[in-house]
């Protein structure tokens, strides 16, 4: 057996690798879904760190022998894993937003379906661009940073050491500023396209006042809405993917401010 013969200690260690691990999990895009079956995210994390206990060094580790001295070494490393969960899904909600702001525009406004992800209604715009952001960080590779990221945090930051920086704060603070800008970047030739078009429509409005420009308007923005999105994805696919890319250095960054 795996376990046969192991001490206190290897108990203690294991169970520090297979807490952050479980946060991680739960936190991460994909695999904190909830359509996902409780059951099978709890055999991913403790897959993972069984993977993860015969390559993670904790001999420095000083094991608690009270339930009340695991408590503050439980919530630190499930704090670990939900920041660095959390870095990726603001990423993937700034597509969310863009879809947000550009499906009102459209029209979408009460046209809205549950994201799985969330469990929460978002405009089916949103939802669709959200879903290629899945693929795109599936694509590049993200899932692989993450363990990647999981297996050095305990170099990075061991067992016991989690702390709330200022360091911390403002890398989060600016990831969230990051999560508006990529929104707002994104959508900017969308939005923009469906601003003008009823900058023209007010225009006709006042102009030929016996246009009914609600019949009119309705099905025009959706038909702007929907061309410009069809020319953009092809810019908005590269984008995403040298944000994912990237998320190797900010989940490292994360973990030194830590």
């Amino acid at each position: 057996m795996i376990f046969e013969g192991l001490t206190y200690g290897g108990w203690a260690a294991f169970m520090v690798i297979l807490v952050r691990t479980s946060a991680l999990v739960a936190a991460m895009p994909v695999l904190g879904s909830p359509n996902l079956p409780a059951v099978v995210k709890a055999a991913i994390a403790l897959i993972l760190a069984l993977v993860l206990w015969p390559v993670v060094d904790l001999g420095g580790l000083q094991a608690p022998t009270t339930l009340m001295g695991f408590l503050p070494l439980v919530v630190g490393e499930t704090l670990i894993g939900v920041i660095l969960g959390l870095s990726a899904r603001l990423l993937l909600t700034s597509l969310q937003i863009m879809g947000q702001m550009a499906g009102f525009q459209m029209g979408f406004a009460v046209a809205n379906v549950i994201d799985p992800m969330s469990g929460m209604q978002i405009s089916v715009l949103g939802q669709f661009v959200y879903l290629v952001g899945i693929l795109v960080f599936l694509a590049v590779g993200g899932h692989h940073m993450f363990i990647r990221a999981l297996a050095d945090s305990f170099t990075l930051v061991p067992p016991g050491s989690f702390g709330l920086s200022q360091g911390l704060f403002q890398q989060m603070m600016g990831l969230a500023a990051n999560m508006f800008y990529l929104a707002v970047r994104i959508g900017a030739p969308i939005i923009g396209a469906l601003l003008f078009t009823s900058v023209i429509m007010g225009i006709l409005a006042k102009t030929v006042p016996q246009m009914n420009i609600l019949i009119v308007g309705f099905p025009l923005k959706i038909t702007v809405g929907l061309v410009m999105l069809a020319a953009t994805i092809t810019v908005l696919v590269p984008v995403m993917a040298k944000v994912f890319k990237n998320l190797g250095a900010v989940l490292t960054g994360l973990l030194k401010a830590m």
